[in-house]
């Protein structure tokens, strides 16, 4: 298919979200939305990777009813021109030239939240979730990154062991609880040790089960024993995932 048509095709998707009842309306948004993940996911995940690696950023795009957000700023229309464009390099799961000029010498990480059964009822200006700092203990001490770090307790951090002598590699975990932690660990760590780090830290959610899953595109991790290294998942995401209290958690 032609550029054109699909940038044709998402329009007239769009433009469905103007007009008919309300249930009509919702199952096209479910339709838009869930195309969208499909294909932006068979692109795959939207990455940059500049020279300086140590420099990220967090993209979060959030999928609503009646619109889209980024990074929790003002509610954007799908329909409007410059947005669809943006949403057109998302399905083809290329990094939107509106995210590389923002972010020029970082690496991003863009991630959704599929919030399409909800209506975003706020605008608020644009901020950067990321110009806080963040606090360090030590080199092998995860930096704890939160919204809001005045009202966040600080949290006991557990050491991971590392072997300088081999590759590092830097882990990015979001906690269920919401709190984002950037933990170094060597490429011969196991899931499991990623799991371990993890089950030391004090949170709300400590005894319930879980597992791991990559940000975008969202797939589980089931094999706990695999390497970082052989998972290839250095410099990435991973979200802690709490499992239902119906469903088996088999231990790896």
């Amino acid at each position: 298919m032609r550029e054109a048509d699909k940038l044709d095709n998402m329009k007239s998707q769009d433009r469905v979200f103007r007009s008919g009842g309300q249930g009509g309306q919702r199952r096209r948004c479910d339709s838009f939305v869930n195309s969208l993940f499909e294909e932006a996911e068979n692109a795959g995940a939207l990455t940059a990777s500049p020279e300086d690696n140590d420099s990220n950023a967090d993209v979060i795009i959030k999928m609503w009813k009646n619109g889209f957000t980024i990074n929790d700023g003002n509610l954007r229309d799908y329909s409007g021109a410059e947005n669809c464009y943006f949403m057109d390099s998302v399905r083809k799961g290329e990094l939107p030239e509106e995210l590389q000029k923002t972010f020029q010498k970082e690496e991003i990480s863009v991630n959704f939240e599929d919030r399409k059964s909800e209506d975003c009822s706020y605008r608020k200006p644009q901020i950067n979730p990321f110009s806080g700092l963040g606090h360090r203990l030590g080199s092998a001490t995860p930096k704890i990154i939160t919204k809001d770090s005045e009202k966040c307790n600080e949290l006991i951090l557990p050491v991971v062991d590392l072997n300088n002598l081999e590759p590092l590699t830097t882990i990015k975990i979001w906690m269920a609880d919401g709190k984002r932690i950037v933990q170094k660990f060597n490429i011969s760590h196991r899931i499991s040790d990623v799991r371990h780090f993890l089950e030391r830290i004090p949170s709300k959610s400590e005894k319930v089960p879980f597992i791991f899953a990559t940000s975008f595109p969202l797939c589980e991790i089931m094999d706990e024993t695999v390497t970082i290294q052989e998972a290839n998942l250095q410099k990435s995401v991973l979200v802690q995932k709490l499992l239902k209290c119906t469903e088996t958690f088999g231990k790896s």
